[in-house]
């Protein structure tokens, strides 16, 4: 193939990945400009005017436009994520360009690539002597950047190393969760996320969340999980987790307000990615102010999700009844006096007691209660909870007085009436009187 035939060829081949029919039956460019600066540059130099008199671009000025834009780098890395989206728009997966797994279109799409670098690396060099005194320098090596010098003189198979470019190119093999900023899924860290056997206390909770990421991740449900508990009760880390737990999961942590916002524009590009588990996770949500709408239009609606999506709402409130029913909720029970001897109690056995004594169980309780009291804690809660056990990991003094005062014929048990008045008031904060109201009047019916 000739120097001719290497440049159309290239050409061709950018136009076959970014150019679609358009209404009237034209091909009409798709991609981002930057690539069509370099398709433009790749058409043989024209010199003159056209029959109007008009001058004719030649390839120095495409460089040149494409210099304005930003450096080698900047290019190779514009280039590489558009072929990796135009391949996935193609339904050509990460997994697919690997050596062994290709499949004859991720194959076709590697050849067509080829010929598209080929041609833009040789395209510099082959811009007549005559014509180069009209392109910048820094246009010049506007390419270089699609293959390093290592890559250009190991002499490995362009096919195969292209391949590792694209794969290089998947966010979701980089990271696990990401925040949505505007359309762009950016990646973040979650402090947050611990193995899911740190969790004590609430097993009925537990193997929720544990069967249903479970069969999320293997394709077996994708159904709402709808959390609702008081703050405080580990609601978000539990979320992030156990979904992390399961490696072909990723988290897209979303504001409160996308509910109410364009779901498609969340879910389709999602769609594409067919070897990945997605969880939208909606924390802090407060249904009183939410337009549902959206939502009852994609979970059991008009429009119905990706399978490989599942949306989970956490909040500190109750979901209506027309939003539970479409999906399955999750209720955290109140935490008392029997929770909190509950979460000590799976505490001590992950700290190597495997049968912990009762009354080392009661007094720790007991010694919580009282650091509450003394306002070293905000809150009666399965964080605040955590919060006070850590220091048994780090204080072996603490560990030795608890144990030997657990060895005493006094012991003090955590006051139920404590749990009891601070669960009121921060319902009666949360919710307001009448809710209170109608608790009480459950209680009492339920005593009848």
């Amino acid at each position: 193939m000739d120097t001719a035939e290497v440049f159309l060829a290239g050409r061709q081949a950018l136009e076959f990945f970014f150019t679609r029919p358009g209404d009237a039956g034209v091909l009409e460019w798709c991609g981002p400009e930057s690539l069509r600066l370099a398709a433009g540059a790749l058409v043989p130099e024209k010199i003159g005017g056209d029959s109007a008199g008009k001058p004719v671009a030649s390839a120095c000025d495409y460089l040149n436009a494409l210099a304005t834009q930003g450096g080698a780098e900047t290019f190779a890395g514009n280039f590489y994520e558009a072929l990796f989206q135009a391949f996935l728009a193609r339904r050509v997966l990460p997994g697919d360009l690997e050596a062994g797994k290709r499949t004859p279109d991720g194959d076709f799409l590697l050849d067509q690539l080829v010929l598209a670098v080929r041609a833009l690396t040789l395209l510099p060099e082959g811009i007549a002597p005559g014509k180069r005194k009209s392109l910048l320098p820094s246009a010049a090596g506007i390419f270089s950047g699609l293959l390093t010098a290592d890559e250009r003189s190991s002499g490995a198979d362009l096919k195969e190393m292209l391949a590792s470019r694209l794969r290089d190119c998947d966010p979701f093999a980089r990271h696990r969760a990401f925040r949505l900023a505007g359309e762009a899924l950016c990646p973040v860290h979650l402090d947050s996320a611990k193995d899911v056997g740190k969790f004590y206390g609430f097993p009925g909770v537990r193997v929720i969340y544990r069967d249903h990421f479970a069969d999320f991740a293997a394709g077996k449900s994708n159904l709402p999980l709808l959390i609702y508990s008081l703050p405080g009760y580990g609601k978000t880390s539990m979320t992030v987790s156990h979904a992390l737990a399961h490696p072909e999961i990723v988290v897209i942590l979303l504001g409160p307000e996308a509910l109410e916002g364009d779901w498609r524009k969340i879910v389709e590009p999602l769609r594409l990615r067919q070897d990945r588990k997605f969880v939208l996770f909606f924390d802090d949500v407060d249904p009183r102010k939410i337009d549902w709408y959206n939502f009852r239009t994609h979970v059991g609606g008009a429009f119905s999700l990706p399978e490989n999506t599942m949306p989970v709402l956490s909040s500190n409130y109750e979901f209506p009844a027309s939003i539970l029913s479409r999906g399955r909720q999750l209720s955290y029970p109140v935490f008392d006096e029997l929770r909190c001897s509950e979460m000590i109690e799976d505490f001590l056995r992950d700290f190597g007691l495997h049968n912990p004594p009762r009354n080392l169980v009661a007094l720790m309780g007991a010694d919580y209660t009282e650091e509450f009291g003394q306002k070293k804690f905000t809150e009666l809660s399965p964080r605040t909870l955590m919060r006070y056990l850590a220091a048994y990991q780090y204080d072996q003094n603490k560990r030795r007085t608890m144990a030997e005062l657990a060895l005493g014929e006094l012991v003090t048990h955590p006051d139920g009436e404590l749990f009891y008045e601070f669960n009121i008031e921060l319902m009666r904060s949360l919710y307001g009187e009448e809710y209170i109201q109608r608790l009480l009047k459950r209680k009492l019916k339920d005593l009848e």
